[in-house]
Parts: C-alpha cells; sequence; structure tokens
C-alpha cells in the first residue's frame, strides 16, 4: 500500500508540473499528450522488468539506488551551482563510480566491526 501511495503521489506531481508548464506557454496539449507518453513507456518496462527486478535482493536494489541518486543529486547540485563537469554529463557515469567506490569501501570497513558485536 505504501507503494502504491508513493507512485500516486508521484503521478499527481507530474499532473501538476504538466499543467504549469504547458498551461504557462500555451502547450497544454503538447505536455499532456507526452506526460502521457511517458506514463505509457514507464508502464511498459516496468511491465517487462517486474519478474527479473523481483528477483534482485532488495536490499542489493536500494543500495544501488542510493549510489545513484547520491550521484544525481551531486551532479545537479553543481549544475545549479554553475559547476562545468569534465566530460559534460558523462561526468554522471564517474559520479557512481565514485560513490560506489566510496560505498564498497565503508562497507568493507564496517563489516567486521558488526559482526563482533552480533
Amino acid at each position: 500500500m505504501t507503494a502504491f501511495k508513493a507512485v500516486l503521489l508521484e503521478g499527481v506531481e507530474v499532473v501538476f508540473i504538466v499543467i504549469a508548464v504547458g498551461a504557462g506557454r500555451g502547450l497544454l496539449g503538447l505536455a499532456s499528450a507526452g506526460a502521457l507518453a511517458a506514463c505509457l513507456v514507464v508502464a511498459g518496462i516496468g511491465a517487462a522488468v517486474h519478474r527479473p527486478l523481483a528477483r534482485v535482493p532488495e536490499n542489493a536494489l536500494k543500495f544501488a539506488v542510493g549510489v545513484m541518486l547520491s550521484a544525481f543529486g551531486l551532479f545537479w547540485t553543481g549544475e545549479s551551482l554553475g559547476v562545468a563537469w569534465p566530460g559534460g554529463d558523462a561526468a554522471i557515469l564517474a559520479l557512481i563510480a565514485l560513490f560506489l567506490a566510496v560505498a564498497l569501501g565503508l562497507v568493507a570497513l564496517l563489516k567486521p566491526r558488526v559482526a563482533a558485536l552480533a
């Protein structure tokens, strides 16, 4: 039920963004068509990858999503501050690699401590 509420909230957010951006420029029809097309594509991809993703351990999936969100967040924060990233948008891949290396290093460092406490 929590996942449903989160997806519903994101859907409502998309509706508000489409209305705000589309109506402000007189392109509400085109913006709505684009949002509908995006919704259909995401639903199709979700249906296609549902079974394979269901076999991935939840913690591994959360770890990967956390690494990617951190990398994208740092990249977009830099963009908003006017950072000229070496390699442009490809710098996101380097940031993902950096966050992954640091996270895996910290896991390896802290794992013996957790095992010793148990």
